[in-house]
């Protein structure tokens, strides 16, 4: 469906209905990386909410640009565009280590820290994604990221499930923040993020839902409610992941792993 219907129309739509969704569910601040980002700002900012969104860049031909260099000019248009805006908040987004080349990841993290704005990126979701990095670079997503200068304050990193002791304290020390979707992770079959562990490191942890083909939906009501059954079943200790800890994820954490805090 995407590789046939993705166009700048589709994008503010599915943008409109996806606020009016987090709307109802009482969310007033999201995050999101994906195609024709201009239009998904518009649709945003018509409907009154405030939003971290970045513009993807992928090495190969996408819907907005036919190759890496279109898509950090692309970003870069769309940071100009929005940046000062008192919703949205412009960033440039590489899909993920193993879809983006060094050159490239290194070229986004250079535009956004030159901006002043997030850089939004996947990191270690799936088990695959691991084996294909380290196989390549010799390294695990995490150290690869780190090798190339890429984390840090200004980091949002969705997923985060595939992690060492070693990957964990580079995130934590660096001050990237950490995106967990655990409905995606499930419905991915991805497997569970250290997340409890993350936190008690001082990570900068948020709650998100991920999009609706990756979740079903984009209720952060039933995101708690899971969080909080998912972590206990994993560790197999019904008092992991308690209220509180969840309901902080969902509201503050999420606006520290945004840097919004």
């Amino acid at each position: 469906a995407e590789a046939k219907n993705t166009n700048a129309d589709m994008v503010y739509h599915g943008t409109k209905l996806a606020c009016a969704e987090m709307i109802k569910g009482g969310t007033t601040t999201f995050c999101d990386m994906y195609y024709f980002e201009d239009r998904a700002a518009k649709a945003t900012k018509e409907a009154g909410m405030r939003a971290v969104l970045g513009e993807t860049v992928l090495d190969f031909p996408s819907p907005d640009s036919a190759d890496p260099a279109g898509g950090i000019k692309y970003a870069e248009t769309f940071i100009k565009d929005w940046k000062g805006d008192d919703l949205i908040t412009p960033a440039v987004a590489p899909h993920a280590p193993y879809t983006v080349g060094p050159q490239s990841l290194k070229a986004a993290k250079d535009l956004a820290d030159k901006e002043g704005v997030p850089y939004i990126i996947h990191l270690s979701e799936t088990q695959s994604e691991v084996d294909q990095i380290k196989e390549k670079h010799g390294k695990t997503p995490t150290e690869y990221l780190n090798s190339l200068g890429i984390l840090g304050e200004n980091v949002v990193a969705a997923h985060c499930v595939w992690l060492t002791e070693n990957e964990k304290d580079l995130l934590v020390n660096s001050g990237t923040g950490i995106a967990h979707n655990p409905e995606s992770n499930m419905k991915l079959a991805s497997g569970v993020a250290p997340i409890t562990d993350l936190m008690d490191k001082g990570g900068y942890v948020g709650l998100g839902t991920d999009g609706a083909a990756s979740n079903n939906d984009l209720d952060m009501f039933g995101e708690m409610d899971t969080t909080a059954k998912l972590h206990k079943i994993d560790s197999m200790d019904c008092t992991a992941m308690p209220a509180q800890r969840v309901v902080e994820m969902a509201t503050i954490g999420g606006a520290q792993a945004l840097h919004m805090e």
